[in-house]
């Protein structure tokens, strides 16, 4: 693929906040990530599965070195470069999934930068990258979002914020933060696909009905790091500063073993300046019209 020949894709990314590309993973890789997956799910105790009721799991890819091989796919990388991202790096990565008969996931956006300007930019600070082990529908726990919420404030931003202890035990299910909303999309795919999506956008999951887990691989992965300003840089690399050299590894990825670090070496981000990193911040301001 070329740069920005899939521009259909690329205006669906910018204006919706997200686009899908099909068969990302081929049969043999996606048995391979399914296996590696289950893997980290089995070794969960349960208390791990009932503090996180609502996102189902959440698991570290750092903690199997299998996953190097996964963030350095290269048919997704080749996807990312045909919407025009040519030199995209990697931050972090989780296993997420529901378990059968289990809660919906809560409205949130996963945003770390609003107190910068450029948040509010309509090119995508941070992409998501979910691939789905199994194919997906409203009844076991497909991915909903709304569409252009990345770039216009919406009533969900001013539900309680992401990722808390209470919300996600999901202790009351008929708050907001867990209601169809009239403005949300499904998104069905099939196994192997993948979603790509601003981080900017809302979005959540419908409860998984099923007597099957339903599980996604979340990458993230900042599609024009080298435009960023200094100081989000600077937040990127600032996990990495304890490293030999250039800020490399991250802590994570130094336990594993020399050859699936230099699978993921080129994705790191590298920052050498001077700037303070910016102060985390998931609340959207005053400028998200």
């Amino acid at each position: 693929m070329s740069p920005a020949d899939q521009p259909e894709k690329r205006k669906a990314l910018i204006e919706d906040g997200f686009c899908v590309f099909e068969s990302i993973l081929n049969e043999e890789m996606l048995s391979r990530v399914s296996c590696a997956s289950n893997r980290l799910l089995d070794a969960q105790d349960k208390e791990h599965f009932e503090k996180q009721k609502s996102t189902g799991s959440l698991i570290c890819l750092y903690d199997d070195p299998f996953f190097a091989d996964l963030v350095g796919w290269q048919p997704a990388l080749d996807a990312l470069n045909s919407l025009g991202y040519v030199a995209p790096k990697f931050s972090t990565g989780f296993v997420i999934s529901k378990p059968p008969h289990s809660p919906p996931l809560f409205w949130h956006q996963d945003w770390w930068g609003w107190e910068h300007p450029h948040s509010y930019t309509p090119n995508p600070q941070q992409i998501f990258l979910m691939y789905y082990l199994v194919d997906t529908t409203p009844q076991n726990g497909c991915l909903r979002l709304i569409p252009g919420s990345h770039l216009h404030r919406h009533p969900l931003h001013d539900i309680s914020e992401a990722h808390t202890e209470e919300i996600r035990l999901a202790e009351d299910v008929t708050s907001p933060a867990y209601l169809d909303h009239p403005d949300e999309m499904d998104v069905c795919v099939k196994a192997g696909d993948v979603v790509m999506g601003d981080s900017r956008l809302l979005h959540s999951a419908h409860a998984n009905r099923t007597e099957e887990r339903r599980t996604v691989i979340t990458l993230w992965y900042h599609p024009i790091y080298d435009e960023l300003p200094e100081p989000m840089q600077a937040q990127l690399g600032k996990r990495n500063a304890e490293a030999p050299s250039q800020n490399y590894p991250p802590t994570g990825v130094r336990t594993w073993p020399q050859n699936a670090q230099e699978k993921i070496r080129d994705l790191i981000p590298l920052y050498t300046g001077d700037k303070s990193p910016l102060n985390w911040n998931r609340t959207p301001g005053p400028q998200l019209k």
